[in-house]
């Protein structure tokens, strides 16, 4: 884009050159003139192939015009300036381009890998899905990867933005592009070199450049509404004063040429740096809604908690632990749900192997069924024992209700019609929760919390979080339902989830939040912004980038129409010329492009901020 602007410039010095001292090849010197404006012709035929006018238009058709009238010098001149500000804009524009190709420079060229019992290296396009890693110290990891060695040490600042070192245990998922700060170590390839998160993200940066948000369609309207108001003003200035030049003057100065790239531009910088700071933007209509949210809804666990329950205690009323451990991590070995993982992890800590069961059945919301021979098992909350028309006794009544008055979990394991154990698992408030919900408060969100946990545990776990309102003993269904209700009180919500029960509030909601470390692939999909650095403490800072991005759009917009109208004021009582009005219009332009660029300066005060 630079070097076909420069290129255009050379040309319109050579053919001024042969204008002026061989006017006898007049003729060739405007040929070439007119081919100097090839880059306004490629954005004009994009603009048709899109089935829309571009505004540049205007200019090439004020170009042509002058020419026609015998105007050569004035046309030149008029040429040299807008490719002047051509040439600016194209430079500001590579600098945005090359802050999203950046991302993705992060990658390696090449990878060590192992294929068999033979260790080789390749270029990372070679890698194929389930390829064996090796990764030394101060290496890049080339694509997505499971870790399949004991730990790992890693700088994941290119992905996630968090320039912390972050320990990683057997089964982690890894990034591409993080780098190894700590001892050699193995990881199987989960991804090849296209699909990789960080090549990923660059794709959807680079892919919001072309979505339009709500104000993009309002600034695109209310340009072509100017541009019709000024060929009327054309019209009526020549009519009245035959004067085609003041005419040509009053268009130069009132058509909104520049309105084509304002929001585009804006909300692609902002997307671009919150995706360096691990916070994936897939489109800029959820940047905006961000901006007018009223609402905040949060899922509670993986969330507000950090998702990894540990058991805090077996209550044993029917069999050995080990017996209760092997059936219950049977049950869960058929489940996806975050707090199967402790149930699974200990048994594995035991070394309980878990059996077969036939007939497993998932009960969303509840638990799980299944049959171990001829006895029905199953495993689950309240709800799935009033299904199963269970009761409690008095004395377990006793120790769930205590340990649900401190936030914990009860799942219930049972046998035919018994309850043969309740396994307690407890889950923690993640340390940055309060800062969250308070800075929230401030901000002017409502902050609701939707779980499934009967009412005492859900308060148990809330009740350090400022200004929250929670609502349990939610089923999927139910947390649609309460988004739902919202949206039809006319308010434009956000839901922060990361579980697969999440996945369709997350997709019902204005704009959707998962938790992108570790938060299962369908709420990612379902999502309009991924955390991917698990991090909900950046939502205040994300919220304040999207606002003043959105300014900033504003302010360009107001202060191009005060400039144009201005200069079209001058124009008319004939205080300025065609030349000079050129001139005025590509300051304007650079004004509006010198404001879109202080976006870049924002993410540097956010960085400072602490929420």
């Amino acid at each position: 884009m630079v070097l076909s602007s420069l290129l255009s410039l050379v040309i319109v010095f050579t053919c001024f050159g042969i204008y002026t001292l061989f006017p006898g090849f007049s003729a060739v010197a405007i040929a070439g003139l007119l081919s100097s404006l090839f880059p306004y012709y490629i954005s004009i035929w994009q603009g048709l192939r899109k089935k829309q006018i571009d505004l540049s238009l205007p200019s090439v058709a004020t170009i042509y015009l002058l020419l026609f009238l015998g105007k050569t010098n004035i046309a030149i001149l008029y040429i040299f300036i807008i490719l002047l500000g051509h040439l600016f804009k194209s430079v500001i524009l590579e600098r945005i381009k090359s802050s999203i190709t950046s991302i993705s420079k992060k990658l390696p060229k090449i990878a060590h890998i192992k294929r068999g019992s033979v260790d080789r290296e390749i270029l990372i396009s070679e890698i194929h899905i389930d390829d064996l890693l090796l990764v030394k110290s101060g290496d890049r990891i080339a694509v997505d990867a499971c870790l399949t060695t004991e730990r790992a040490t890693l700088d994941e600042s290119v992905v996630t933005g968090e320039s912390r070192p972050i320990l990683k245990v057997r089964g982690d998922n890894l990034f591409a592009g993080s780098v190894n700060i700590g001892d050699y170590f193995e990881a199987k390839a989960i991804s090849n070199s296209e699909n990789s998160t960080i090549v990923q993200i660059q794709k959807l940066v680079t892919e919001a450049q072309n979505d339009k948000p709500p104000l993009a369609y309002a600034v695109s309207k209310y340009a072509w509404i100017t541009t019709v108001g000024a060929l009327l003003g054309v019209i009526i200035i020549y009519l009245i004063t035959q004067n085609i030049l003041l005419a040509l003057s009053f268009w130069i100065a009132v058509v909104p040429v520049i309105f084509a790239i304002i929001v585009p531009v804006a909300t692609t910088i902002g997307i671009a740096l919150l995706a360096k700071q691990g916070v994936l933007v897939k489109n800029s209509t959820s940047l905006e809604h961000l901006t007018k949210a009223s609402i905040f809804f949060f899922d509670k666990t993986g969330t507000i908690t950090y998702g990894e329950p540990q058991i805090g205690e077996i209550v044993e009323l029917n069999g050995s632990r080990n017996d209760i451990l092997q059936l219950a991590a049977s049950l869960e070995s058929y489940s996806n749900h975050p707090l199967a993982i402790p149930i699974l992890e200990e048994a594995k800590n035991q070394h309980i192997e878990t059996i077969p069961l036939r007939d497993v059945e998932t009960h969303v919301g509840q638990g799980i069924t299944a049959f171990k021979d001829a006895s029905k098992v199953y495993l689950g909350n309240m709800d799935l024992l009033h299904v199963e028309n269970i009761n409690l006794d008095k004395n377990t009544e006793m120790v769930v209700a205590n340990w649900e008055k401190k936030g914990a979990t009860p799942v219930f394991v049972g046998q035919n019609n018994t309850i043969i154990a309740v396994i307690i698992l407890v889950d923690r408030l993640r340390v940055e929760a309060p800062k969250l919900f308070s800075s929230l408060h401030s901000l002017g969100y409502k902050t609701i919390v939707l779980t499934g946990d009967k009412q005492e545990v859900a308060e148990a776990i809330v009740k350090d979080l400022p200004y929250t309102q929670v609502i349990a003993n939610l089923l999927p269904q139910g947390k649609l339902q309460e988004m739902e209700k919202k949206n039809k009180e006319g308010n434009i919500t956000v839901m922060v989830g990361d579980g697969i029960n999440d996945a369709p509030v997350l997709a019902k909601a204005d704009v959707g939040i998962a938790m992108g470390g570790k938060g299962v692939d369908l709420a990612i999909n379902a999502a309009d912004i991924v955390l991917l650095n698990n991090d909900i403490s950046s939502i205040p800072s994300m919220i304040e980038l999207s606002k003043k991005t959105f300014q900033i759009i504003k302010q360009d917009v107001l202060l191009a129409s005060v400039i144009h109208t201005i200069t079209a004021a001058f124009v008319l009582i004939g205080a300025v010329s065609l030349v000079q009005t050129t001139i005025i219009h590509e300051i304007s332009s650079v004004l509006v492009l010198l404001n879109i660029l202080r976006i870049f300066r924002l993410q540097n005060t956010n960085q400072k901020k602490t929420f």
